[in-house]
């Protein structure tokens, strides 16, 4: 190629980015999964203890440095120590999963390399600010977990990142589980101009084109993901963020933002006329070379930076990253969670339906639902797109406007009313059946909103609870007058009333609180938000049951 691209991360070194971090993924009561990142490629060490960690205590042997460390965490303090090879591969980034581990056991983690690495230090991660998780307790009596969404710390008139803060110190307060991420958790169409994908893109549209002519996808995708890794190296660099990753489980799902504002809600025209430059319309091929490479840098980044440490998705061989199983489901003492994917498989207009989630996954997710335990107190669903939030009259117009992408992604959109439908059977048949509630839980709306959702000929009980825009700037307060507060859902096959519970405008993040006390069960939301004057938060509190 004749002229070099020209990357958002050339500029790196005039941003904070991530380097060395730690993120505690999914817990069971034996297991958890740590992921890790260092600033060095090379060999390193995860190591988990039952103590906290003093690297002061830990005389690393530069002659054998693996031996050291299982000598003082595996057969002293009865932990375990994993060798792992970080490269540029995969950002330097890697997952591992501890096994035999102690239920309701607090343990510690950190990140060390090997005497090999041309670090000034070894230790990179977990010494001086602790990483450490508590496994899951097979007698739990309650539960409570954080809910976010939307993290943008570069659209104007943004959130302070302190908010990450507040959610950790409400956790701590209620003795806390884990976090639901529920979408967003960066964006790569950042409204500042040398992180947004798409000016990047129309910026070397001249530079792609080889990479068209020559049938060259593979080499293309790997340009990208260039730039997916540093959008999250970038919008990932808060201590806040980061303190709250390596303090309690971290759930995520991701949305249209970790690929492309509006991914799957284009036709091919549409999608095409998004990556022409100004007043020059190109070839309609070229542009959907460009954007499908894109779909899969942004699935290869997503997979190393978010899903490699959710619950374990089967993978097929010789089936494309692109084409993997996104969505999965966990569950607790108390609860059992269905994390659906909206992006991975959604195609508007779908001649084979299933717009949103795709046939197989809609399959996975009834499955999912004719096996709930019947000892379940709730049933939690991360749906990234509410159920209901929107005016219907306003979702379906403004089809023809330039927020159609938004609504088409929509549940309460025409197209979707079908899958809708569907999903809210299997919801509300299952409330009834195991006389227990369901709870959507969403972001993507930048706003904060509770809904409940009753049918006359169904006795289950369905909420929608939205917690949205932690970071992002706020929807203004008109999205209050277009969201819906009392009626009936439109396209319904079986008439489904709704009312709304609360409301709230401001960066916010919710708390779900579920507790079994004398056989008698209580669930409550919290809507907590910020104000102006960033030193005070506002909670409202919603009784579920």
């Amino acid at each position: 190629m004749s002229n070099k691209l020209r990357h958002a991360f050339d500029s790196e070194k005039l941003v904070s980015c991530l380097n060395d971090a730690i993120i505690i993924g999914h817990v069971t009561t034996t297991t958890a999964k740590i992921w890790v990142r260092s600033k060095h490629c090379g060999k390193h060490y995860v190591i988990l203890s039952e103590n906290p960690i003093n690297p002061l205590e830990t005389n690393i042997v530069q002659a054998d440095t693996y031996a050291q460390l299982k000598s003082c965490f595996e057969d002293q303090a009865n932990g375990q120590v994993q060798p792992i090879v970080l490269s540029d591969s995969t950002d330097r980034t890697h997952c591992v999963e501890f096994q035999d581990l102690q239920a309701n056991t607090q343990y510690w983690v950190a990140l060390v390399g090997d005497h090999t690495i041309p670090a000034r230090r070894h230790w990179r991660s977990g010494y001086e600010i602790p990483a450490t998780f508590k496994t899951q307790d097979h007698h739990a009596q309650t539960l409570t977990f954080g809910f976010f969404s939307c993290h943008d710390p570069y659209k104007k008139g943004h959130g302070p990142d302190d908010i990450f803060l507040d959610i950790h110190n409400r956790l701590s307060e209620l003795d806390g589980d884990f976090v639901i991420a529920g979408g967003d958790q960066v964006y790569v169409d950042s409204s500042t101009k040398e992180f947004d994908i798409w000016r990047w893109v129309t910026d070397n549209k001249e530079q792609l084109k080889p990479f068209y002519e020559a049938n060259n996808k593979q080499d293309l995708v790997k340009e990208f993901s260039y730039f997916y890794r540093f959008i999250y190296r970038l919008y990932w660099a808060s201590p806040n963020l980061q303190k709250l990753l390596r303090s309690y489980p971290t759930y995520m799902i991701w949305d249209d933002h970790e690929i492309m504002d509006g991914w799957g809600s284009f036709t091919d025209a549409e999608l095409s006329d998004k990556l022409d430059t100004l007043f020059e319309w190109e070839d309609r091929q070229f542009n959907l070379f460009i954007a499908h490479a894109m779909f899969e840098a942004a699935t290869q980044v997503y997979q190393e930076y978010q899903h490699s440490h959710n619950p374990t998705t089967p993978s097929v061989p010789h089936v494309p990253l692109s084409q993997s199983q996104w969505d999965y489901g966990f569950s607790h003492e108390l609860a059992s969670f269905y994390v659906l994917d909206q992006r991975g498989h959604h195609q508007f207009d779908n001649p084979n339906g299933y717009d949103l989630l795709g046939s197989s996954q809609f399959e996975r997710v009834k499955s999912w639902f004719g096996n709930i335990p019947s000892t379940t107190k709730a049933i939690f669903i991360v749906s990234p797109v509410p159920i209901v939030h929107w005016s219907s009259t306003v979702v379906n117009m403004a089809d023809v406007s330039a927020y159609k992408d938004d609504f088409r992604d929509e549940w309460d959109h025409e197209a979707n009313h079908a899958e809708r439908n569907e999903l809210l059977d299997l919801a509300f048949n299952a409330s009834q059946q195991l006389g227990v509630p369901v709870v959507f839980l969403s972001g993507d709306v930048h706003c904060a909103a509770s809904f409940k959702l009753k049918r006359h000929a169904n006795s289950g009980t369905v909420y929608q609870f939205t917690a949205s825009g932690v970071t992002r700037k706020p929807a203004p307060f008109v999205s209050k007058a277009i969201s819906c507060s009392t009626g009936t859902l439109d396209g319904c096959n079986v008439v489904t009333k709704f009312e709304r519970l609360a409301f709230k405008t401001e960066n916010n993040f919710g708390i779900l609180k579920l507790s079994v006390k004398n056989e008698q069960v209580k669930l409550w939301a919290e809507h907590i938000s910020t104000t102006d004057e960033e030193d005070e938060i506002l909670i409202k509190q919603v009784r579920l049951i």
